[in-house]
């Protein structure tokens, strides 16, 4: 039924079926086209579905080495500027915190203690979420002793003077954090239009942190070309096919 991309084209009705047994319709249904959802007994109706689950996969795969990259990249910068501005590599017990970031500081702590590890700064640090490390960068730290703006082009130091504010970094790093969870969730996100664009965002929010990070991504990075790769369907004559909607497209034949 596909003859692109090479992976797509080893799916057939049996093994659509297979897979749609394996990862539960549920799963399976929200990358049903509207109007066209799966029906047990019906192998024809899962292929499609199957498809876009398996590009669904390969783009999240490809987008795994910036989002990566920037969770921990971006955690290493924080704590190395406010370890030395706040002259304390413990800074996060220091008054100016929010109760809620006080909180997760000691769910940390405790996860490490069960762990029979000692919480020192590395590994309190190292054992923080990302949703954490983004919360830094809201309004309530922007007043008091709180560390912005003053340090924002040192934790971002490549970042544009048309995007050095508080609230606008945490917009980019709220649009990461988005897709993070969802890739690192295993949930769809080829309802994103604009992944593409998504995608450059976070790569340019890499270099604002640290360009040689993003020369080391872009030299490993595979999203173009997977994204580019996209579905495409075998010529069909039957009028009852199930639809395939978005991320499919057909071979061109003369008629097109």
């Amino acid at each position: 039924m596909f003859n692109s991309p090479g992976w797509a084209s080893f799916i057939d009705e049996k093994m659509a079926e297979g897979v749609g047994a394996a990862v539960s319709m549920p799963r399976l249904g929200a990358y049903c086209e509207p109007g066209t959802p799966l029906a047990a007994g019906q192998a024809a109706t899962f292929v499609a579905p199957v498809a876009r689950h398996g590009r669904n996969i390969v783009l999240s795969e490809a987008l795994y080495p910036v989002l990566h990259m920037i969770e921990v990249v971006l955690r290493n910068r924080i704590h190395d500027e406010f370890s030395t501005h706040f002259n304390d590599p413990a800074w996060y017990e220091q008054g100016w915190v929010t109760p809620r970031h006080v909180d997760m500081v000691n769910e940390a702590k405790a996860d490490l203690l069960r762990k029979r590890k000692q919480p020192d700064p590395k590994r309190v640090v190292a054992e923080l979420s990302f949703g954490f490390w983004c919360g830094m960068f809201h309004a309530d730290y922007e007043r008091g002793s709180g560390p912005w703006p003053s340090l924002l082009k040192k934790v971002l130091p490549r970042v544009p003077k048309s995007w050095a504010t508080r609230s606008k970094v945490r917009d980019r790093l709220e649009d990461a954090r988005l897709i993070r969870n969802r890739v690192f969730h295993h949930e769809p996100i080829l309802q994103f239009s604009d992944l593409y664009s998504k995608h450059r965002s976070f790569v340019e929010l890499l270099g604002w942190l640290s360009p040689d990070a993003r020369k080391h991504i872009e030299s490993l990075c595979r999203f173009n070309a997977v994204f580019n790769d996209k579905l495409i369907l075998t010529p069909q004559t039957d009028p009852e096919q199930p639809g395939v909607g978005e991320g499919l497209q057909h071979d061109k034949t003369d008629a097109d």
